[in-house]
């Protein structure tokens, strides 16, 4: 593997609204036009300024549109809302699915995420479909979600299986008002009519003192078989362990043991290189940030090529391993570089995109070519 160039989505220095990017989504559409989104606010961690924006590419990453806010999303039940972050899915031709997370924004003073109760502010999934390649939205519609019963942060994009079923994938979280213990769910919901009703919610994880966060599953090239890694927190030792994973055979409905990766750090989506390979990416900010791709046969056993993606020594140790869930939540919102993924360019390349800056509050969406 060797990387054959390198980009950034432009932005202006004088537009306040746009210093902090993070929480990339990228897809490539039929036509080679490069989607991307991601949550553009005035500084990463909580204030009143942030949405999620979109622009693209029909260049390959040469120039860019200028960013927008493709949709407005609606109150519910009286609730004002933001566009947190958005995700695509290409359905073929010049249509194409979003996903974009609402969050409740009815008082901007409080806390996303409150430590004392373990509690998230109320997220919704709303879907919209473009027939234009992303020049313009549905108007978006509420995902209802069967046996979902807190809060549903979007983990990465909607998967399109071989028989057509659209899988979203997310996270379950805890409502203020519930007294109960917070245990961790990663989930997937599923599609079978083109994103017009969800339903037959699967728990991927659920245990106990167990943070399997950032869930980053792919679909396998026979088009059922799903893979998924997982950023990892044991919450009874206190301590972010080895990226773990689990395989689904079946679309992601069943899923076999979790296993053990061998490498540390917070891993991002996968890609099926078709050869009887996958290509993983993580970072790892253990004494810097760097971010890795790897290649491995089995699932992320055992591991073949690698190659550093991004590495900077200036910016120091952004992770402590040994740490308590509500300390990891506050370190995240001070990570400068994050998010990282990958998308597969033709037979041969690879996309993969991240956010990265010197500052936490001052980042920009980068991507890098990869030849393999």
């Amino acid at each position: 593997m060797k990387i054959v160039s390198r980009g950034t989505i432009p932005k202006s220095p004088q537009n306040k609204d746009l210093r902090s990017n993070t929480f990339p989504a990228m897809a490539i559409l039929p036509s080679r036009r490069w989607l991307a989104g991601f949550k553009a606010a005035e500084i990463k961690g909580d204030c009143a300024f942030q949405h999620a924006v979109m622009t693209w590419s029909d260049d390959e990453g040469q120039t860019w549109t200028e960013p927008f806010e493709p949709i407005r999303l609606p109150a519910i039940d009286g609730v004002p809302g933001l566009s947190r972050i958005l995700y695509f899915l290409s359905l073929g031709g010049k249509r194409v699915m979003m996903l974009t997370n609402w969050m409740d924004a009815s008082d901007m003073s409080v806390p996303y995420y409150d430590p004392e109760n373990e509690s998230l502010k109320d997220t919704r999934i709303f879907v919209s479909i473009s027939d234009n390649e992303g020049e313009s939205w549905s108007a978006p519609e509420l995902m209802f979600i069967p046996g979902a019963d807190g809060p549903v942060p979007l983990t990465g994009p909607p998967l399109l299986l071989a028989d057509g079923t659209i899988v979203c994938q997310f996270e379950i979280n805890k409502y203020d008002r519930d007294p109960a213990p917070w245990i961790h769910r990663s989930a997937m919901v599923f599609s079978y009519d083109g994103g017009k009703t969800w339903g037959d919610m699967v728990n991927v994880t659920q245990e106990k003192d167990m943070y399997y966060w950032d869930q980053r599953p792919a679909v396998l090239a026979d088009g059922i078989s799903l893979i998924d890694f997982f950023w990892t927190l044991d919450g009874k030792k206190e301590a972010y362990i080895n990226i773990h994973a689990r395989e689904s055979k079946d679309g992601g409905k069943t899923w076999g043991d979790m296993y053990d990766t061998g490498i540390y750090g917070q891993p991002g989506q996968p890609a099926d290189l078709g050869d009887g390979r996958i290509a993983t990416i993580c970072i790892d900010r253990t004494s810097s940030p760097v971010i890795t791709v790897r290649t491995t046969r089995d699932g992320g056993r055992t591991y073949g090529e690698s190659l550093v993606v991004y590495e900077k020594s200036n910016l120091g140790k952004q992770d402590s391993r040994q740490i308590s869930m509500n300390d990891a939540w506050a370190e995240m919102a001070a990570f400068s570089v994050g998010h990282p993924a990958l998308l597969k360019l033709g037979t041969s390349e690879l996309l993969a995109f991240y956010y990265a800056g010197d500052h936490t509050d001052m980042t920009s969406i980068e991507f890098a070519r990869i030849s393999f």
